[in-house]
This record gives C-alpha cells, structure tokens and sequence, in this order.
C-alpha cells in the first residue's frame, strides 16, 4: 500500500478501495465503482498539492485527499467513507494518528461535503488532532 513520493507515503487507489468495499460489507451494503479515474484524481489530489506546495503539510494534504474523493462521486453510495479511509491512511502511513471520536470526526466531514466548512477548516482541524503514533 505504500508509494513514497514528495517525503510522503501514499496509499493506492486499490487498498482504498478495498478497505471501502470490506467496511461498507460489515455495513451490509455493496460497494459500487462508478468511475475510477474520478476515484483517482480524488487520491492524487493530495499528491498534486504536495507538488506544487511543499509547505503544504500531512493534515492539509489528508483534507484534500478526503475532499477530493468525497466530492468526486465515483461511488455510489460511500464517498465520504472512502475519504475518510484514505484519509485516515494517509495520516496513519506518516507517523501520526487523528485523536477525536467518530461522531466528531463524522460530522466535520459531513459539513465539509455540505459546504459548511472549508478544506482549509477541515485541514486546521486534522491538525490541532494529529499526534506522532508511537507504537
């Protein structure tokens, strides 16, 4: 699952959506693919952005990465919980982990989707959360 590019690791479209499929499963629903290259260039947005602002840190690029395949609709149904996942990887791939409750985290990224916060809000929020994991 990893890439290293930018000083970053990276997770794949494949892992992501294999995770998505797996929990929306548990959820007793079916993961539907609709378009794989929008799934795509919502994963490499993040990786673009890290291009091209390399002040641009894991709680930012993890925002857009969310934002980025959440608003892209290549699912049918489980984009924001893709974002999520991917998200969440991409933060766990880098040495941190996202300290808040689901229902939290839940409603910060369903008002992202909404258009009632920003990327910029959602990336000041990963980051006041964001520790160093020390396994």
């Amino acid at each position: 699952m990893i890439a290293e590019s930018n000083g970053y690791s990276w997770p794949n479209a494949d892992a992501i959506l294999d995770e998505t499929s797996a929990f929306m499963e548990s959820m007793g629903h079916r993961m539907v693919l609709n378009d794989r290259d929008a799934f795509e260039a919502g994963l490499e947005r993040a990786k673009s952005a890290a291009e091209y602002q390399p002040e641009a840190n894991v709680a930012h690029l993890a925002a857009l990465m969310f934002d980025g395949i959440a608003t892209r609709h290549a699912l049918m149904d489980g984009n924001k919980r893709a974002g999520a996942i991917a998200a969440l990887t991409f933060i766990g791939m880098n040495g941190l982990f996202l300290d808040v409750s689901e229902n939290e985290l839940e409603a910060k990224l369903r008002a992202r989707v909404a258009d009632q916060l920003s990327v910029g809000d959602l990336a000041a929020y990963f980051h006041v959360n964001t520790y160093p994991d020390v396994e």
